[in-house]
C-alpha cells in the first residue's frame, strides 16, 4: 500500500513513477533431481587396515542415498582382480559389509564398467556420483584403463569422490580426493564432499 501511494505521489507531481506496488518476489528452491550413486570399494590386500573404515563409508554413502529421495538409488560392487556385486542398484543395505581386503591386482575399470550399466551414471536427468574408495596403489596398466573410464564419465556430468583412509593416497586424475583420519567423522564429512563434488559437475 505504501508503494502505491507513492506511485500516485510521483504521478500527481508530474514525475516518472517509480515506486513498485504489488511486486512480491517468492525464492523457490527448484526440484532436486534423483541420485544415481556407483560405489566401488578396493578389496585388494593393501587395504587391509582400512577394510573396516571403508566398509562403514560404503554403508554411509549408499543408505544416505536411499534417503534423499525415493527415486533414488546406489549400487556397490567390491574389486580386487575381479568384481563382486556387494548391493543391486536400487536396494540399500541394512547392514554393513564386512570385506576381506586381500585380493591381488586392480579391476576397477570393470567395476566402473558395472557400476555404469547399473546405476546408470552417464545417463543424463540425475544428479550422478561415483565413489571410488581405494589407496590408489595400482599398476601403470590398471591405472591408465581405470583413468580412462574417469575421464569419460566425468565427460558425461558424473563427479567422482575419491575416498582414503591410509595416508598417502594416490588418486586417480579427474577425481575430487577425501583422506578421512577418523571413521567417526566419515558421515559428515563424505556429505559435505560429495555435495561439493556434485555441485562442481556440469550435468
Amino acid at each position: 500500500m505504501r508503494q502505491a501511494l507513492a506511485r500516485d505521489a510521483q504521478k500527481a507531481a508530474g514525475a516518472i513513477p517509480t515506486a513498485t506496488p504489488w511486486v512480491h518476489t517468492v525464492h523457490r528452491a527448484g526440484p532436486m533431481p534423483p541420485l544415481r550413486v556407483g560405489i566401488a570399494v578396493d578389496i585388494s590386500g593393501s587395504m587391509s587396515l582400512a577394510a573396516a573404515p571403508i566398509a562403514s563409508a560404503a554403508w554411509i554413502v549408499a543408505k544416505a542415498t536411499a534417503l534423499t529421495d525415493p527415486d533414488s538409488r546406489s549400487a556397490t560392487v567390491a574389486y580386487d582382480r575381479s568384481v563382486t556385486a556387494i548391493t543391486a542398484p536400487g536396494r540399500a543395505p541394512n547392514r554393513v559389509t564386512e570385506f576381506d581386503a586381500s585380493g591381488m591386482g586392480h579391476s576397477l575399470a570393470e567395476a566402473l564398467d558395472a557400476l555404469e550399466a547399473g546405476a546408470g551414471l552417464t545417463q543424463p536427468g540425475a544428479g550422478r556420483l561415483l565413489v571410488i574408495a581405494s589407496d590408489g596403489y595400482y599398476g601403470s596398466s590398471e591405472a591408465a584403463r581405470a583413468a580412462a573410464r574417469i575421464t569419460a564419465m566425468r565427460a558425461t556430468g558424473c563427479a567422482v569422490l575419491w575416498l582414503a583412509f591410509d595416508p598417502d593416497p594416490r588418486p586417480l586424475p579427474g577425481t575430487t580426493l577425501l583422506e578421512l583420519a577418523d571413521p567417526a567423522q566419515a558421515a559428515t564429512a563424505i556429505g559435505r564432499a560429495a555435495t561439493a563434488a556434485l555441485a562442481a559437475t556440469t550435468p
